[in-house]
């Protein structure tokens, strides 16, 4: 089921990585990508909460509609930690 939030959301997503034996441990250089509808994609640094435990907030302000937008994003780890992981949410339009 895709998460739906009202556009101008701050929309937290959160990326987790281990190691080849499962434990938490971070990249050597964790990257955010995301991109709404058929946009241009963005590349960002995600923030550190704990050992192998990233988020950023997405600002989702902007959309009117008609329907909903969906926006994908991937959290990649290089280095220490190879990783890949992608997840999307949709952005409704205010009814108001």
């Amino acid at each position: 089921m895709t998460n739906t939030y009202v556009s101008g959301s701050l929309v937290r997503v959160q990326g987790r990585y281990a190691d080849i034996t499962g434990a938490a441990a971070d990249p050597t250089t964790p990257t955010l990508k995301f991109r709404a509808g058929a946009g241009t994609t963005t590349t960002l640094t995600p923030v550190k909460d704990a050992t192998g435990s990233y988020h950023y907030d997405i600002d989702s302000t902007g959309w009117t509609g008609p329907g909903n937008l969906r926006y994908a994003y991937q959290f990649t780890g290089t280095g220490a930690v190879q990783a890949i992981g992608s997840s999307s949410f949709e952005v409704e339009p205010p009814e108001l």
